[in-house]
């Protein structure tokens, strides 16, 4: 169901509108209705509609300026103007915002219905085109990432049967699958040859089904077979000129029609060495393999932990229980295999949520790039905190949203669409609901308070000009609207506000 936002300052027209026409039939849900610009931005923010109707001129904002405001917050809103003034410019204005429908009044039933049909139809067609696709795309990149990582530690790491690690790994090709093989691979030079060897095959439009994996001098590429492919990997390898290294690289291949029997066959090859490593697009180098990691010991570890979330027995023993474990370990490689391995036995076992997959991207990115290994034990323990403690999904969303109102409170097109989409990823009618929930008010209240809440503490400590302070507060570029909802909030204008209490 589409959702509508009704605005106009004359009560009989709204109500009219409303209640005259039954706009569930028409799959149309007013989710509120405004009779002043101040109250439509709160609505827009709290409610994320679909369409907003809304009347020329209101106080607060014309209809104009607020379509102005709302295109650069939320693209996605279609407009329909409704008004009692015929000059041209107000019609020209509107169509340069991208307003499809100018309704003159009084506007019949008829005129209603096909403009807010018109625009369900672009509505739908503007979430195809971006949010959708975006999102899609996200979501996609997101997943074939997690799988990948997976499949190289349940082969490599937990021993799974290739045949049955690859089922999650989306890299079906009609054409079979080759496996090059690049020997004589110094150790010393094989970041500048990953490198090379990434930046060819980008050249060549081909995308490594896994990372590279390399052992004693040989690096393995794992790619779907196209023609001339191998031909042009061998001419690479004969090309490739690294100054210092001594041997020339050599190339072979093999290709295969099944994925999985490739990867047997890979797998049975690279576990007969003690150590494997791979590396990925961004040339970090980790290693997969160590014989002397107990699984068993992460197996058991994964079961006690995930025992303590289920009795919600709080952080405290799952810290002891984690420190256990993890403050023996003194070797850095030795602490990250064994983090890596489990937390993907935690993530085969956690609900497959976007709020998991945030967590789990976000810590193996961090983990990445650590070298400390007091640094690494204590990201790792928050992070599988934040998995495992009761209520951590709720709280973390909340508190992500907080926290991003605070470090971009000056930013004029904050709103919690913006938020869900780009920071938390995420439903935003979801995020509303428990926000306001959790939090005992709406978005757009909250938002206006600590909008409000700084400003004063701006005017009175600072001794800052209100249109400094406006533009601390996100309000810039409409000082109008920072004096109208100061007031609302406060009772005084900004410097009225000023002279009250600038004394005391």
């Amino acid at each position: 169901m589409f959702t509508m936002i009704v605005a106009d300052d004359e009560k009989v027209i709204r109500e009219s509108i409303v209640e005259c026409i039954d706009w569930e039939s028409h799959d149309v849900k007013i989710v509120a209705t405004c009779n002043n610009g101040v109250e439509v931005m709160d609505a827009i923010m709290d409610e994320s509609p679909d369409i907003v109707l809304t009347d020329i001129k209101m106080p607060g904002f014309t209809g104009l300026e607020l379509i102005e405001k709302i295109g650069q917050m939320d693209p996605d809103v279609e407009f329909i103007i409704l008004s009692g003034y015929k000059e041209f410019d107000f019609a020209s204005q509107a169509i340069q915002l991208g307003v499809r429908c100018y309704l003159l009044k009084p506007a019949g039933e008829e005129q209603l219905i096909s403009a807010v049909e018109n625009a369900k139809a672009n509505s739908l067609l503007k979430k195809k085109q971006s949010s959708m696709v975006q999102e899609q795309k996200r979501l996609s990149e997101q997943a074939e990432e997690y799988h990948r990582q997976l499949l190289l530690y349940d082969i490599f790491v937990a021993g799974t049967d290739p045949v049955r690690a690859v089922q999650n790994l989306n890299a079906e090709s009609s054409d079979g699958y080759l496996i090059a093989y690049f020997s004589f691979v110094e150790e010393d030079f094989l970041i500048p040859f990953a490198d090379a060897l990434y930046q060819h095959l980008g050249n060549l439009g081909v995308k490594p089904i896994v990372d590279f994996l390399y052992v004693q001098h040989s690096m393995a590429l794992l790619v779907k077979l196209s023609e001339g492919l191998s031909d042009k990997l061998r001419i690479f390898s004969e090309q490739i000129c690294l100054p210092g290294q001594t041997l020339r690289i050599s190339y072979n291949a093999n290709t295969y029609e099944d994925l999985a029997k490739g990867l047997t066959q890979l797998t049975s090859k690279l576990l007969r060495y003690p150590k494997i490593f791979s590396i990925n697009r961004h040339l970090q180098q980790r290693e997969l393999y160590n014989a002397f990691l107990s699984f068993e010991k992460i197996q058991i570890l994964t079961r006690q932990l995930l025992h303590l979330k289920d009795q919600e027995r709080g952080d405290t023993e799952i810290q002891k229980l984690l420190q256990s474990y993890f403050f023996p370990v003194e070797d850095m490689e030795l602490l990250h295999n064994y983090g890596i391995h489990l937390l993907s036995q935690l993530m085969r076992k956690l609900p497959e949520t976007v709020y998991y997959k945030s967590i789990y991207h976000d810590l193996l990115e961090k983990l990445s790039s650590c070298q400390d290994m007091k640094v690494y034990r204590e990201l790792f323990k928050e992070h599988i905190l934040l998995l495992l403690s009761a209520d951590s999904e709720k709280n973390s969303i909340i508190a992500q949203v907080k926290n991003y109102v605070e470090e971009n409170l000056s930013d004029p097109d904050i709103s919690l669409k913006k938020i869900a989409r780009e920071q938390i990823h995420m439903n935003v009618d979801y995020l509303s609901r428990i926000f306001a929930k959790d939090n005992g008010e709406k978005f757009s209240h909250y938002l206006n308070r600590r909008r409000i809440e700084t400003a004063k503490d701006l005017l009175l400590k600072q001794n800052a000009t209100i249109s400094f302070v406006a533009n601390k507060v996100g309000c810039g570029n409409n000082p109008r609207y920072f004096s109208q909802i100061f007031k609302k909030y406060t009772g005084y204008t900004p410097s009225g506000y000023m002279e009250q209490y600038a004394k005391k």
